[in-house]
C-alpha cells in the first residue's frame, strides 16, 4: 500500500512563506495598506456589565483613568518606582527607536554566517532569555518545522532549546536529535552562573569541543552582559562571537534586545520587520490619548479587573502558533505583578482544547476569572470541510454553505467570548489579523507597556523579582553551592523538626 497523498489538499503556505524568506522574498512592512490591514486591536465589547459578582462598569473604568494617565506620564519620563540597583529599568520602552539599522545587519550577519554551517542550533536560556524567542519562532514557523527538509524550513537549521529546566530526560532526549549533526549554540545569561543554564553550557560545550576541538569556538555565540561577568571572561578567553544583555532591561522585556534577535535571525525570522511592529505600536501607546491608546486601556481593563477580585487570569487563543506568545504572557504579567499579594494568575489556554478540559470551570466556577483572547483572524491555511453523503456527523451544513475550518475556528472566540460573558466572565480580545513578525512585535510592545502602567497602578516596581531569588537560594543550599552552607544548617534544622506525612 502507497502511502498517505494530500489530493485536492492545498500547499501549506506556511511553508512557502518559509521557502520565499530563503529567497530574500519579505512583506511590504514599511507600507502604509500592509499597516492598516494588520493593526493589532484592543477590543472591550465583553469587559463591561457582565451579570454576576465583580462585574465591571464603564463608571468604574473611567475612574481610574486619571491615575492611568499619570502614569503614563511618569513611564514616559523614566520616573518613580522603576529602578533596579540604581538603573531605571525602561530601556525597553525607546529601544524600537534607539535600534539602529547596522546593528540589525550585524546580527543578521553573524547570525547567517552561523546558520550557514550548522544543521542545528541551540538556544541556551530560562525565563526571559527563552520565552520570547520561541514563543516567536513557533508564532511563525511550521509546527512542525524541525521536521521538515531544510528547503521547507527555508533554508535555516533546526532549532531547540536547552537550559531552560532541569529534566534530564528532556535534555538527553533533545541529544538524540542533534547526535551526528553539526551544532551551533548561543549560551544567553548576563551573569552566566543561572544555574539551569549553566549546567546545559557545560554539557554542550564539552561535547562540542571532544568534538570538534578549538573549531568549535566558532560554533558558539554568547549574548550576556557587556563588560563582567563568567560568561563575559569565558567568551574573551576563548574567542567566542559576543552579543550584549543590555544593563537596563529585565529579561522578561527583553526579546527586541540581543538576547531575542540574534535567535529569531538565525530562524529566518524578519528582525527589521519584527522592530517595526514594536515601533508601530510604541508610537501609538505614547499618544495622550486614552481613548487611542491600547497600553492604557489594556492595563486599565486587567487592574480594574484585579480590583473587582478577578485573581486568574485565563490568556485563550485560538492559534497553535500563538500559544507560545500566551506563555510568554504567563511569566511576563505574574513575575512583574506579583509583589506584596498582588497580581493575577496567568493561565495559558488553547481553545478548542481547553474549552473540553476547564471550560465548564470558567462558565459557572467561581467568579474569580477576567478571560483574555488572543485572537488570530487569519491562518496561514485553508481547509475546505467536503461534503458527505451519509452525514451521520450532521455537519453538510457547513460544507453546504461554504463554510471551512477557518470559520470554524473564528467562531472558537466569538461563540466562548458570548457565553462566557453572559456567565459573568468579563472578556477582553487581542486581534491579531495574521501570523507576521509585524504583528507579533505589536502584540509584545502593547503588553509590555501595559505591565509597566500597572506596576503604577498597584504601587510596586513590575521591573523587579525578589520572590524569585528564594527558590535559587533554597535550591543552592540543598545542592551544595559554596557560600550557602548556613542557609542549609537552618534549613535542614528547621526540616528536622518537622514531621513527614507521607501517604
Amino acid at each position: 500500500m502507497e502511502g498517505m497523498k494530500l489530493i485536492g489538499i492545498q500547499e501549506n503556505s506556511t511553508v512557502v512563506v518559509q521557502k520565499a524568506r530563503a529567497k530574500g522574498e519579505r512583506n511590504p512592512f514599511k507600507s502604509d495598506s500592509f499597516k492598516r490591514e494588520n493593526r493589532v486591536t484592543l477590543d472591550l465589547t465583553y469587559l463591561f456589565d457582565a451579570p454576576g459578582p465583580g462585574s465591571i462598569s464603564k463608571e468604574d473604568f473611567e475612574k481610574l483613568i486619571p491615575k492611568a494617565m499619570k502614569a503614563h506620564q511618569l513611564l514616559r519620563e523614566n520616573k518613580g518606582d522603576i529602578f533596579d540597583k540604581g538603573i531605571a529599568m525602561t530601556g525597553w520602552q525607546d529601544m524600537p527607536v534607539q535600534i539602529t539599522p547596522s546593528h540589525i545587519s550585524e546580527i543578521n550577519d553573524a547570525a547567517r554566517q552561523l546558520a550557514s554551517r550548522i544543521d542545528a542550533y541551540v538556544s541556551l536560556g530560562i525565563g526571559g532569555s527563552y520565552l520570547g524567542i520561541e514563543a516567536t519562532i513557533k508564532a511563525l514557523t511550521h509546527t512542525y518545522f524541525n521536521q521538515l527538509s531544510r528547503e521547507d524550513r527555508g533554508g535555516v537549521p533546526e532549532i531547540y532549546f536547552l537550559g531552560q529546566n532541569m529534566d534530564p530526560d528532556y535534555f538527553r532526549d533533545t541529544l538524540d536529535m542533534l547526535e551526528g549533526k553539526r551544532v551551533g549554540v548561543n549560551v544567553i545569561s548576563k551573569s552566566g552562573t543561572t544555574t539551569e543554564t549553566a549546567i546545559a553550557f557545560r554539557i554542550i560545550r564539552k561535547l562540542m569541543e571532544d568534538n570538534w576541538g578549538e573549531a568549535a569556538a566558532g560554533l558558539i555565540i554568547v549574548t550576556t552582559d557587556k563588560k563582567k561577568g563568567a560568561l563575559r571572561r569565558l567568551a574573551e578567553q576563548k574567542g567566542y562571537t559576543t552579543f550584549v544583555v543590555p544593563d537596563n532591561i529585565g529579561g522578561r522585556f527583553s526579546v527586541l534586545s540581543d538576547v531575542g534577535l540574534v535567535g529569531l535571525s538565525v530562524a529566518g525570522i524578519d528582525i527589521e520587520e519584527f522592530v517595526e511592529g514594536f515601533k508601530d505600536m510604541r508610537e501609538r501607546c505614547m499618544s495622550d490619548d486614552f481613548w487611542q491608546n491600547p497600553c492604557l486601556a489594556h492595563a486599565v481593563a486587567r487592574h480594574l479587573a484585579w480590583q473587582k477580585g478577578k485573581k486568574i487570569e485565563v490568556v485563550a487563543t485560538n492559534s497553535t502558533a500563538l500559544y507560545g506568545v500566551a506563555r510568554w504572557m504567563e511569566q511576563l504579567f505574574p513575575e512583574s505583578e506579583g509583589h506584596k499579594g498582588h497580581g493575577m494568575w496567568v493561565s495559558p489556554s488553547l481553545y478548542s482544547e481547553k474549552l473540553h478540559a476547564n471550560g465548564q470551570m470558567v462558565q459557572e466556577g467561581e467568579r474569580n476569572i477576567l478571560e483574555t483572547f488572543l485572537y488570530l483572524k487569519e491562518h496561514d491555511n485553508r481547509l475546505n470541510i467536503p461534503l458527505d453523503e451519509e452525514d451521520l456527523d450532521g455537519l453538510n451544513f457547513l460544507a453546504q454553505r461554504g463554510r471551512d475550518m477557518n470559520f470554524v475556528n473564528r467562531m472558537v472566540v466569538e461563540g466562548p467570548a458570548y457565553a462566557h460573558y453572559k456567565g459573568g466572565v468579563p472578556c477582553i480580545i487581542v486581534e491579531v489579523p495574521r501570523r507576521n513578525a509585524y504583528n507579533i512585535g505589536q502584540v509584545y510592545y502593547m503588553m509590555e507597556r501595559s505591565v509597566a502602567i500597572s506596576g503604577y497602578l498597584l504601587g510596586h516596581n513590575p521591573f523587579i523579582q525578589p520572590g524569585v531569588e528564594a527558590y535559587k537560594k533554597a535550591m543552592f543550599a540543598l545542592i551544595g553551592k559554596p557560600g550557602f552552607e548556613e542557609l542549609r544548617r537552618e534549613m535542614e534544622e528547621e526540616m528536622s523538626k518537622k514531621a513527614r506525612v507521607k501517604i
